[in-house]
């Protein structure tokens, strides 16, 4: 949803960073699409398109379902605080943070890796990856139709809920158009705990989605929406063995989460502040 530079390596996971070099695979698809309508007729190349994309990558057939657990973690923890945002984490370990212009990583000697986004831009994923003129997809504007103006939680449902099933081939040429190119599109941006499960969540003050189950995975990406509709994305990760991610951590973080006055970056006790290193 923003073109940012890319501070680290593990960064580049992040499903807006990804977006930024997606552009040549929806080119390529573009491209696919034009020669099967050629060949087959629309609908027949709409159908394969479809087809070919959750061969590809089955994770692609996930949709959304509702966050069954609430509860949350009460570790003693740390209390973060970046870019006009505050948080808790519930590890109260040592940590080592890269702080850049609108994203932070934090590496806790515990083990777990947190990476902070407030985007520059918060007009949505879709928005923009048609607007972002370095990725050169202005065409794409007409196929994602209305869902350019609508908001950036709605561009992100559609994206999330778009499935192979989904796709009616044979029905109206532009919602099937655009349905294998939100197909495509969610293939290359949504991080790879996309597999393990897709949740969406509610809070009283925000709402959102989290890509990836702690069950199953070493990975979550929480996509945050709400709090004066703004868009904040953390994605968590452990990279000790021995140390998992649990869904009332995450839940602690996302409990927590809230805007703050001023533009700070600073750890506060919560209760005993962790040092960092």
């Amino acid at each position: 949803m923003r073109a940012l530079i890319r501070v680290t390596a593990w960064e580049r996971v992040s499903p807006w960073r990804r977006v930024l070099g997606a552009f040549v695979r929806v080119a390529i698809l573009i491209g696919i699409l034009n020669v099967l309508f050629m060949l087959l007729g629309p609908p027949i190349g709409i159908f394969f398109t479809a087809k070919w994309e959750a061969r590809k990558l089955p994770a692609v057939k996930v949709a959304p379902q509702p966050l069954s657990d609430y509860s949350v973690s009460t570790e003693t923890g740390t209390v973060l605080s970046y870019f006009g945002y505050e948080f808790e984490v519930p590890w109260n370990a040592s940590f080592k943070e890269k702080v850049g212009r609108v994203m932070v990583q934090l590496k806790f000697q515990s083990g777990q890796d947190v990476l902070f986004i407030v985007p520059d831009n918060q007009g949505g994923l879709l928005t923009e990856i048609v607007q972002d003129k370095s990725m050169h997809m202005e065409n794409l504007g007409p196929i994602f139709g209305d869902l350019m103006n609508r908001s950036a939680y709605d561009q992100y449902a559609a994206l999330l809920n778009t499935t192979p099933s989904s796709i009616r081939a044979f029905g109206p040429r532009a919602e099937a158009t655009r349905g294998v190119t939100l197909l495509t599109v969610k293939a290359i941006a949504v991080g790879p705990g996309l597999e393990t499960g897709v949740f969406s969540f509610e809070f009283p003050d925000k709402r959102g989605f989290q890509v990836g189950d702690p069950r199953k995975s070493r990975r979550a990406d929480l996509e945050v929406f709400g709090m004066g509709d703004h868009y904040i994305e953390i994605i968590c990760a452990t990279t000790k063995d021995g140390a998992r991610l649990s869904q009332p951590e995450l839940n602690r973080i996302l409990k927590s989460l809230h805007r703050v006055s001023g533009d700070s970056t600073a750890t506060l006790p919560a209760p005993m502040a962790s040092q960092r290193n």
